[in-house]
């Protein structure tokens, strides 16, 4: 009785009283229910992923800044910005000890890294067996008609005789989809640390309330 009666007192609405400055004060009705400290999504990282794991993960880290310098060599400016927020994550979740890796981040990042890993890897098969370079140009050109021609060439995945540009952008094509890859099994493998599904609590609300027979 007592614990039923301590878990409704923590419920319980609380009334805010807030003054605007312009205008009439307003009480506000709050609804207050504790998570408590078992939460999924705010449970702290397990002792193997601050040990063990935060070590790859700024690995990690290392290999999409190296990747984000190689897009901006290549002159892929939207990629170096989309690698460079990756990145940028990456340092949030590990850096103090791994303090911000939480579920949700994992599960996001995990995502991300591994649909740009597929499309990698998709586009790195198309090109595998060498790049195409199209150039158009007018052929002739009579009175009000223009005639233009296409060229396609097809140059193999690296050709020193195109440029270091050239061949650092099939470079970036093979190292993208690893890093993603990478970026991808990691937040699978520390993910699967954590002891508590981050799916519980949705499990719990699917629940009947009531368990017993109608009669």
């Amino acid at each position: 009785q007592e614990d039923a009666n301590a878990s409704l007192s923590d419920i319980v609405p609380r009334l805010q009283r807030r003054t605007h400055f312009f205008g009439p004060t307003v009480v506000v009705l709050e609804m207050v229910v504790p998570l408590g400290a078992g939460a999924p999504q705010e449970a702290p990282p397990p002792a193997v992923v601050k040990e063990f794991h935060s070590y790859l993960w700024w690995g990690e880290f290392i290999l999409l800044v190296a990747v984000a310098v190689l897009q901006i060599l290549a002159g892929d400016a939207f990629g170096m910005f989309f690698t460079a927020v990756l990145s940028a994550v990456v340092y949030y979740m590990v850096s103090d000890n791994c303090a911000n890796m939480t579920m949700y981040c994992l599960l996001v990042f995990g995502l991300i890294s591994g649909f740009e890993a597929l499309f990698g890897i998709l586009t790195l098969f198309s090109v595998m067996g060498g790049r195409s370079s199209t150039s158009t140009f007018i052929k002739q050109k009579d009175g009000s008609s223009v005639t233009y021609e296409t060229q396609v060439e097809m140059h193999p995945f690296f050709d020193p005789e195109q440029g270091s540009k050239y061949n650092m952008q099939s470079t970036l094509l093979v190292a993208l989809p690893i890093v993603m890859l990478l970026g991808a099994l990691m937040s699978w493998w520390s993910f699967k640390q954590y002891p508590n599904s981050l799916f519980s609590e949705f499990d719990e609300e699917s629940e009947p309330m009531y368990s017993g027979g109608t009669g």
